[in-house]
């Protein structure tokens, strides 16, 4: 749809007001892209909800393409402090633990906790998720930058702990799968939460139903991966 190279993340900032007018556009389009997608959204539409001029989107993003990139470019920096750090933990737990399987459980408990934590709690990911997963479904050229930067670095470290627990290559297509299918059940609960709150009754996710998400999703992982219940420390926690 667009080359990412062509387009910069950001332009002079020479109007008056230019940076805040340039932040309402992004978080605008943000979120009109995620509920109608690239093609489903016009400049003029943009413009409308961002209460600026249309000439400000070619301004500022050389159009709505390069619009589009420096909102996942944007995505990608938001969710930097919750993804990074979990990255690094994993990486890092996975060396730590070797091959015991109860630290190996408590490793993936804190990931499973974390990372749906965020999916169902966090306003800004609960409509970033519909983006993400267009990109998923009908990838532009800014699928590479999610994968280069949020996909594929999470899925290296998941199929890293895949592989401690079951014996197997983490670049095997055993362990790829088996790893999509963790990070996935996870994420369902987000995209699928109307059909949750349907089954369920729920009107939202409160800590009390996260923490039975939480509950639910981490057992049948560990059972699928082949390791024990996580044994809490003094404390309560893991």
């Amino acid at each position: 749809m667009m080359d990412l190279a062509s387009k910069a993340d950001a332009k002079p900032r020479g109007r008056p007001g230019g940076a805040e007018s340039r932040a309402r556009i992004l978080e605008c389009a943000g979120q009109l892209f995620a509920a109608q997608g690239f093609d489903g959204v016009t400049t003029r539409e943009l413009a409308r909800d961002a209460a600026v001029n249309i000439s400000a989107i070619t301004y500022y993003f050389d159009g709505k393409e390069g619009l589009y990139h420096a909102v996942l470019r944007q995505l990608v920096e938001e969710t930097a402090p919750m993804f990074d750090p979990m990255v690094d933990r994993l990486e890092t737990g996975v060396i730590e633990a070797g091959s015991d399987p109860q630290k190996l459980a408590s490793l993936l408990g804190w990931y499973i906790d974390t990372l749906l934590s965020g999916i169902l709690m966090d306003p800004k990911i609960r409509w970033q998720m519909p983006l993400v997963m267009r990109e998923f479904q009908q990838p532009s050229a800014g699928f590479e930058l999610l994968f280069a930067e949020r996909i594929n670095p999470m899925h290296n470290a998941i199929a890293k702990l895949v592989g401690a627990a079951r014996g197997l290559d983490p670049t095997s297509t055993e362990a790829i799968l088996i790893t999509a299918t963790i990070i996935g059940q996870c994420m369902a609960f987000g995209f699928a939460r109307a059909v949750i709150f349907a089954r369920t009754g729920w009107q939202d996710y409160t800590d009390e139903n996260r923490r039975q998400v939480i509950k639910t999703v981490t057992t049948g992982i560990l059972g699928m991966l082949g390791l024990p219940p996580i044994v809490k420390e003094e404390g309560g926690r893991p």
